[in-house]
């Protein structure tokens, strides 16, 4: 209520820094969970969010995001990076990693790194990877998801969210805005809460190790393909 009524509605180019959303509260339980605060945040008019996929990416743009007009929401992400990442950084740009045909993987936040190490995994089985690191959320750079969605076969999302409200939404109230119907893969959180546990045993058990993304992801693409 706080954040709808005196930063959204006046505007105030206030910034609020998620501390530890997603996966990162790991053994805290479901009341410490933020896996719903995109749905609830990007509602808002005025909010902009951005997720940061590590470390570095994230004190590279909060320069921009503190002297931005606009109120953000930071999803707070201490990983340290795993690839050299754009040095033109821009708010509300999306970034491609890399142009592969068969499969687009749109991505943001803590995930990178898993969703990264599971694109080298399939491009070993030989399907070529297209990898977007989405960033910015709100606003979205749709410029650059249409071009991953049309260029490729299959687009997955991946997150650690709920899939209502998330990335996976975001992804289809733009497709149907331009009348584009990808094949689509969402991996996130389907309406429950995640077994707590540290951070390692949280992505094995919820299925977000880099193996257990790239498993899924292929079979999914090969279903397709035959």
């Amino acid at each position: 209520e706080f954040v709808r009524t005196d930063v959204g509605i006046s505007g105030a180019p206030v910034k609020l820094i998620g501390a530890v959303p997603g996966f990162l509260s790991d053994g805290n339980g479901p009341t410490h969970q933020a896996i719903d605060d995109i749905a609830v945040l990007r509602s808002i008019p005025a909010m902009n969010i951005f997720c940061p996929a590590d470390h570095e990416e994230m004190v590279t743009a909060l320069e921009q995001v503190i002297y931005s007009p606009n109120p953000y929401y930071v999803r707070y992400n201490p990983r340290p990076a795993i690839v050299k990442h754009s040095e033109n950084f821009s708010l509300g740009t999306a970034e491609t990693l890399s142009t592969g045909t068969d499969v687009a993987i749109l991505t943001y936040g803590m995930l990178f790194q898993e969703s990264w190490q599971a694109k080298a995994l399939l491009e070993a089985k030989g399907i070529s990877v297209r990898f977007v690191n989405v960033r910015t959320v709100k606003p979205l750079d749709e410029a650059a998801v249409l071009e991953a969605v049309n260029n490729t076969r299959l687009t997955v999302t991946i997150e650690d969210h709920f899939q209502v409200g998330g990335l996976y939404t975001i992804l289809s109230e733009l497709c149907l805005k331009n009348r584009v119907s990808p094949y689509t893969l969402p991996i996130a959180l389907d309406g429950r809460w995640f077994k707590p546990g540290r951070l390692n045993e949280v992505l094995d058990y919820e299925g977000f190790t880099p193996e257990k993304l790239a498993a899924r992801i292929e079979k999914r693409f090969l279903e397709l393909k035959n």
